[in-house]
């Protein structure tokens, strides 16, 4: 795991990302170089962009559908089922490219470039399919891009890094142990007895416990072959600093477990963090050329999908004005950047008197909404005048979901830090929106606050970037949708 534009970034991605855009751009050329030796003519300027078209449309689209997201591409189900969506997708991008090209430059268009793209990509899919199987075999049988880490604790906290590690199918970290100083208690009686075969129990469960005293986790760190310590013990006082010290300057990363924890899950811990560590912990800083580089970010973006989805809002306005009578957008008041309260737009999904009975959260097969409603907001339809939002500067194309002030008081008082979440632009889309489901319950918005906190904390363009590419996986699986 490194970080690249403050966003952590697996080191399995970036070899997998890399290695299929090289075949790519490899096999394009044999391809090519094919085609001259059965009379299929393509010049050589012509050929070499369309190796670099192919190859950029074809990942940038794998990207999209979340064939570089972890959680998929260690399921061979995830990627044949991705690979089928993603395969005409590509074709139409790559298609429309050569049609805009060949208008525009060469006035006339090659079958032979066609035909190039579609052996290419005809190739290309099914061997994906075997690298992603022997990459993911790779993955498990050894230990090459895992990274070794020591716990140091057993409580709580190491608890939940046992969980992340299992619900990321242990390919990420190489868990050695967990570590307690000290001496383990002998059993003296029955109970006691009991107590040890439960707690060898739990060891199988969670790996290894060591029981080590302080003077020897150096020489323990080496034998093991750590590379990371991470302190999960919740209780400060008695920590041997001086032997992490010795760790530290023997080459070992000696991270603390928030930190940890943000980086591999890619949430804040509202549990276990304090004000100090949101204090000094790098990130939450919005200078005055991020500010502007995001606010032009925002109104290019915005401006695109307005024109660009014009053949999907003219008929969703026709078909909400004949369904039920009503205005043609629906105006809510929302919490805006530093609790500032503004007027979000959407398309009216909901019969026209929704609330007369009072604001109340949006329920599965919510007998309020309309047919037209229903699947306006399965397709996510329903959100696209909000970039009218984002171009008045009352939102940002990427960032926390803006919730009504009602709501907004009632969890502030339940969920610590929530409030925090203002401190940026609230989003159409974001980090909690492509990682969580659509929620409903308190639960789910602290849980969508975790994600939320991480992109203030480490947002950027890059970032903003991956937020919007990945939007098109929820869109297409209808994740979150109600």
């Amino acid at each position: 795991m490194f970080r690249l534009f403050k966003h952590y970034i697996d080191v399995s991605t970036v070899i997998l990302f890399l290695s299929e855009t090289i075949y790519l751009l490899v096999q394009s050329v044999v391809i090519f170089n094919i085609f001259q030796t059965i009379g299929i003519t393509i010049d050589l300027s012509s050929g070499i962009i369309l190796s670099i078209v192919v190859a950029l449309v074809t990942v940038s689209g794998m990207a999209c559908v979340g064939l570089y997201n972890r959680h998929h591409f260690v399921h061979y189900q995830d990627v044949f089922s991705r690979s089928l969506v993603i395969l005409p997708i590509v074709l139409l991008s790559i298609g429309f490219v050569l049609f805009v090209r060949d208008r525009i430059i060469a006035e006339h268009l090659q079958t032979g470039q066609y035909a190039l793209c579609i052996a290419t990509l005809t190739v290309f899919f099914p061997v994906l399919l075997a690298w992603r199987a022997a990459f993911i075999r790779l993955i498990d049988r050894t230990d090459t891009l895992k990274r070794r880490v020591l716990i140091l604790g057993s409580g709580k906290r190491a608890a939940k890094i046992e969980k992340l590690n299992h619900e990321l199918s242990n390919r990420a970290i190489n868990i050695v142990g967990y570590v307690r100083f000290g001496t383990r208690p002998e059993p003296v009686g029955p109970l006691d007895q009991a107590q040890s075969a439960d707690h060898c129990r739990r060891s199988v469960d969670r790996r290894t416990d060591y029981w080590i005293v302080p003077q020897n986790l150096p020489k323990f760190c080496a034998e093991k072959r750590v590379e990371e310590l991470v302190v999960a013990s919740a209780e400060r006082r008695g920590l041997p600093v001086y032997d992490l010290l010795a760790c530290k300057l023997r080459g070992i990363q000696v991270t603390e477990y928030a930190s940890f924890w943000e980086r591999e899950s890619g949430q804040v811990d509202l549990e276990e963090i304090s004000p100090s560590w949101l204090l000094f912990s790098d990130g939450f800083s919005i200078g005055t050329i991020r500010s502007f580089l995001k606010r032009t970010f925002d109104i290019t973006i915005s401006s695109i999908v307005l024109i660009l989805t014009l053949p999907l809002t003219i008929p969703t306005a026709i078909l909400i004005k004949l369904e039920s009578r009503g205005p043609l957008f629906y105006r809510q008041e929302r919490v805006g950047m530093k609790g500032k309260p503004f007027m979000v737009l959407k398309f009216r999904s909901m019969c026209d008197d929704a609330e007369k009975d009072g604001p109340r959260w949006a329920a599965k097969n919510d007998a309020r909404v309309t047919k037209v409603g229903a699947f306006i907001r399965k397709v996510r339809i329903d959100e696209i005048p909000q970039v009218i939002n984002v171009l008045k500067g009352d939102m940002a194309f990427v960032g926390p979901r803006p919730e009504r002030p009602v709501f907004v008081t009632a969890l502030a008082e339940k969920i610590p830090y929530y409030n925090e979440r203002h401190v940026a632009k609230p989003g159409i889309t974001g980090w909690a929106q492509i990682n969580y489901p659509y929620g409903a319950t308190e639960y789910d918005a602290k849980m969508k606050l975790t994600y939320d906190l991480y992109y203030i904390k480490n947002c950027s363009l890059f970032l903003d970037i991956i937020i919007i590419m990945q939007t098109v996986k929820v869109l297409l699986w209808n994740q979150g949708a109600r």
